[in-house]
């Protein structure tokens, strides 16, 4: 049984050795390279640090990244991935979280990591690459580690202002790896085309599932998801085939019409994740990849990348909305009431995660932890923890989950419990608009409607709604956007269009 991740690597070094297993615009490496140079670097840390300790990353978009995370666990630590491009504000609170003595950056990242006011030890690649590899030394640490261990924090936004450091370990990330490469046939022809940062969950599928299957990962340079067809272009170039992208990347390539002047030719599997696919775009991804296989998944951080999914296998109608699917091999979905009783049909209830894909909890925040890593209710036997998301959802006629939005985002407005996530649904049918966000300003007992799009009033939208919702929930005010604000991980920034209600 494999107990650690990477037991990947020592076994695919030896099948796919001069395949190459990560690529970004100027380099490449091979599997093999890649397991001698994690060695050889894990041994230079297991000198700095002790098993179990938390080691700061900080580095850029390239092939060097990844090797570093290795690095870190084979130092018998876990790593916590740091982008410089995040507001300074945010990076001291996240050094002041973890509380580590350690860091590792690329050279060019060594004058900003000083500026951080980091006291512990930095070490730059350049002092990496004198080192030499220490069996003895890492044996000794591999000996030490478990797969219960942790193996990285990834930090998401906190209600409180305060990011939320969600720590993973082996097991949880060997299963998701286990569990996605089987249901999705994933092999050594797969070329992943990464987009998501590599600090973000959505990297995880890019970097490890090559080191589970033989297939290769492609960075993509974050510059060209603002030149659509340079994008295409690149993939085409690196022929890949296997695109696990936020919901955000695919709908800017379906909004700005790029598909009429290239295609990307080699891409076979399309997996979603992030926030909820308006279907008149996913609609131009099918029309233009057909055969294609095109996945829907849902899950937040905490469940390891994504917890369920579903297969769209029909060409979709614009109006209609995606099911979540099934949940991942080893891991159960629960739908309960406020009172703690299994949703019944149609009704809608919180989305509860059960099985091996739960996050260990909240990185030195137990308070947080207890609050959403519960007790299962529906197990009076033994203390069994489940994951409370916050998410609400229903199952069809058809027995198949559907999101249905926030609970915190479900409102008593005029009377009536209202969600927001089902007027953003409707106004994102309207062919004119690209992106929606509903708030509820309560002082006023307002509904806000922001959206970015065409040439179109609020008055027409207004009247577009009332055709599809009830008179309760049309908004009360309409916002148009030249465009949303985005926060680290490429979702809307709620927090800023909320001090637009102000």
């Amino acid at each position: 049984m494999i107990i650690n991740i990477l037991e990947y690597l020592e076994q695919a070094q030896d099948k796919y050795a001069e395949k190459v297993l990560y690529r970004d615009e100027k380099n490449e490496i091979t599997f093999h390279d890649a397991f001698l140079k994690a060695r050889r670097w894990g041994s230079f840390l297991a000198e700095h640090t002790s098993p179990r300790n938390p080691v700061f990353v900080i580095t850029d978009k390239t092939v060097t990244t990844p090797i570093l995370f290795l690095a870190v666990l084979y130092s018998g630590c876990f790593y916590v991935p740091i982008d410089m491009e995040l507001p300074k504000y945010r990076l001291k609170l996240i050094l002041d979280t973890v509380q580590a003595d350690l860091m590792v950056t690329e050279e060019n990242f060594l004058a900003d990591a000083e500026e951080l006011g980091f006291s512990g030890k930095i070490i730059s690649t350049g002092d990496l690459e004198k080192a030499e590899e220490d069996p003895k030394k890492l044996e000794a640490v591999r000996s030490q580690v478990m797969d219960v261990d942790p193996a990285y924090v990834i930090f998401t936004s906190g209600s409180t202002g305060i990011p939320k450091g969600v720590v993973e370990s082996h097991r949880q990330l060997i299963d998701y790896i286990e569990a996605f490469s089987e249901t999705f046939g994933i092999g050594e022809d797969d070329i992943f085309g990464n987009q998501s940062p590599l600090d973000y969950v959505a990297a995880l599928r890019d970097l490890y599932l090559p080191l589970k299957t033989g297939a290769s990962t492609v960075l993509i340079p974050r510059k060209y998801f603002s030149l659509p067809v340079r994008l295409f272009q690149y993939l085409n170039e690196n022929k890949v085939t296997t695109i696990c992208w936020v919901t955000g990347a695919l709908t800017l390539c379906s909004e700005l019409g790029i598909f009429e002047e290239i295609r990307p030719e080699f891409v076979k599997k399309v997996f979603f994740t992030g926030s909820v696919m308006p279907c008149r775009h996913l609609r131009v991804w099918q029309e233009n990849l057909p055969g294609a296989l095109f996945v829907n998944h849902y899950g937040p951080t905490e469940i390891t990348a994504s917890c369920t999914w579903y297969v769209v296998d029909h060409l979709v109608s614009e109006d209609e909305t995606l099911p979540i699917g099934q949940p991942f091999r080893n891991t159960n979905i629960l739908l309960l009431t406020e009172d703690g009783k299994e949703a019944a049909p149609g009704e809608t209830g919180e989305i509860y995660v059960r099985g091996t894909s739960l996050a260990l909890g909240y990185y030195r925040n137990p308070e947080k932890t207890k609050e959403v890593f519960v007790r299962n209710p529906l197990n009076p036997i033994y203390d069994e923890i489940v994951y409370r998301t916050g998410d609400l959802g229903k199952y069809n006629e058809k027995g198949e989950l559907l999101f249905c939005g926030r609970k915190d985002a479900q409102i008593k407005h005029m009377g009536h419990r209202v969600e927001l996530g089902e007027i953003e649904t409707a106004a994102l049918s309207m062919p004119e608009i690209q992106e929606a966000a509903c708030l509820y300003q309560k002082e006023k007992q307002q509904i806000w409607l922001f959206y970015t799009g065409g040439n179109v009033s609020s008055r027409e939208i207004a009247g577009y709604l009332r055709e599809r919702l009830p008179n309760y929930m049309i908004p009360r005010k309409f916002c148009a956007m030249e465009q949303m604000p985005l926060n680290f991980n490429g979702k809307i920034n709620m927090n800023e269009l909320r001090e637009k209600m102000k």
